[in-house]
């Protein structure tokens, strides 16, 4: 067996948002709100979402909106529109799962 050299670092593409401060939340509801109300479809959510520098993956049974590096910044709820809402709108998300299922993307 041997030692890990360094301090150990968890793996950012399987962690979940940190708390956000009210005045955070409020921007991004505005910015991107509007978007997650008029798409039509997952894949029309996306293409509006990436145009602003955001992708959406799923952590942890949430939807977690992450910026182009896969930094999550916060789960759909926290910008109030939560998975189930989206999910009865735009119908159930086709999902491809890592090996270990914690993180999934959307299948194209």
């Amino acid at each position: 067996m041997t030692a890990q050299p360094g301090p150990f670092v968890p793996d950012q593409s399987a962690s979940m948002p940190p708390p956000l401060d009210s005045e955070t939340v409020m921007l991004l509801r505005t910015i991107l709100l509007p978007h997650f109300e008029h798409a039509t479809s997952w894949g029309d959510l996306c293409t509006r979402l990436g145009a602003k520098g955001y992708e959406i993956t799923f952590r942890s049974g949430h939807l977690v909106l992450a910026d182009e590096h896969g930094k999550p910044i916060c789960t759909g709820a926290m910008i109030g529109s939560p998975l189930a809402r989206l999910a009865d709108r735009l119908g159930r998300p086709k999902l491809r799962s890592d090996c270990t299922g914690a993180t999934a993307t959307l299948k194209n």
